[in-house]
């Protein structure tokens, strides 16, 4: 087998000395058998000659453990990966692909079971093909790949014994981690900074904010729901909103209000209204001020400004309060992208575990 691929390689690219290709090959932790002779590098590199048609076909035995693949996986492209190990009886290979997945201890152990007839060598003479590719769709992520990959076959050559998921825990990576990361982050700005220039502005906010406007003048200017408010903070009104108040231990709040000014105004005001309430429920002793004016007041306030204002019954005015603000898609895809982004940002900053060789 040792034979083969040596021959295989020379056939790409000859050299002089039997001393250079075992140098070369070392790289790949591949061993030049004695059996290997020069006149066998002379006759694969003969037109024609039996070794050269035998070399060109792939040899699922070239499969080995600790090498670099390419494996195609479902829909996806061919993508790099490393073999943890083979079984040759069931014609499978555990392998690892070359992705933010190394970070995850669990998924290196486990591995995923795939064919040997789906990996492909990672010098193989369609490895071109198979980049460009990939770059259809992943061009940041391959780029990032190959850069890795070309580092530690750097760093084997000159004297780093581990393998290649042992390298990408060593610091010797994290250079080059860095850098990648930093590369694809400078290309997804540029592409941020380019849809902002196709794109006309959204105005979804701002029209939501020009309606909760009115809700802001309904409650504040106008006063429309103080009465109702007096009433909730004496005890003489019964609300829901008071009943979990008194008996949740904590709570999320739903302000409604997008503008931090128009929220900012309503909060001064519902804060106002409580502290100068004429009669407070005895319940309302110890309780903290800030969480009463958060989680009874406001949606109370809200809820009634929304009946009033848009002329609905109470409980649709409920229903479109416990809705929240109707975002349009492109809000969504903004909020999706930048999740992303800060998933990226958490994993490239990941506490990888030292490795001493």
């Amino acid at each position: 087998v040792d034979d083969r691929r040596i021959l295989s390689m020379v056939k790409k690219k000859p050299f002089t000395t039997s001393s250079q290709v075992k140098n070369t090959l070392q790289v790949v932790d591949i061993s030049l058998s004695k059996s290997t002779t020069r006149e066998d590098f002379t006759r694969a590199n003969t037109e024609g000659s039996p070794e050269a048609a035998t070399i060109q076909a792939w040899n699922p035995l070239s499969i080995t453990e600790g090498i670099c693949v390419w494996c195609k996986f479902r829909n996806y492209p061919f993508w790099p990966a490393v073999v943890k190990s083979v079984n040759r009886k069931l014609k499978k290979a555990s392998i690892v692909f070359i992705d933010n997945l190394l970070y995850d201890q669990k998924k290196i152990r486990k591995g995923f079971s795939v064919a040997l007839k789906t990996l492909k060598p990672f010098d193989c003479e369609e490895t071109e093909e198979l980049v460009c590719k990939a770059k259809e769709k992943y061009e940041a992520a391959i780029q990032w790949c190959l850069k890795l990959i070309k580092d530690y076959r750097i760093r084997v050559g000159c004297g780093f014994t581990g393998s290649f998921i042992e390298y990408f825990s060593n610091d010797i990576s994290k250079f080059i981690l860095i850098h990648c990361y930093k590369d694809e982050e400078k290309e997804e700005e540029s592409h941020q900074q380019e849809r902002r220039r196709k794109l006309l502005p959204d105005r979804s906010k701002a029209a939501r904010n020009r309606a909760n406007e009115k809700l802001v003048v309904f409650i504040v200017r106008q006063r429309q729901v103080e009465k109702h408010l007096q009433d909730v903070i004496s005890g003489l009104q019964q609300s829901k909103w008071m009943r979990w108040f008194l008996t949740a231990s904590r709570s999320v709040v739903d302000t409604y209000l997008e503008d931090d000014d128009q929220l900012d105004l309503v909060i001064k005001y519902l804060t106002g209204v409580y502290k100068t309430a004429p009669l407070i429920d005895p319940c309302l002793a110890e309780v903290d001020d800030v969480r009463f004016v958060l989680d009874v007041l406001l949606p109370e306030a809200i809820i009634r400004a929304i009946a009033g204002v848009d002329n609905l019954s109470l409980g649709a005015a409920e229903d479109k309060y416990l809705k929240g603000p109707c975002l349009s898609k492109r809000e969504r895809e903004e909020f999706d992208a930048m999740i992303e982004q800060q998933m990226k940002m958490k994993a490239s900053v990941h506490q990888r575990p030292a490795h001493t060789t």
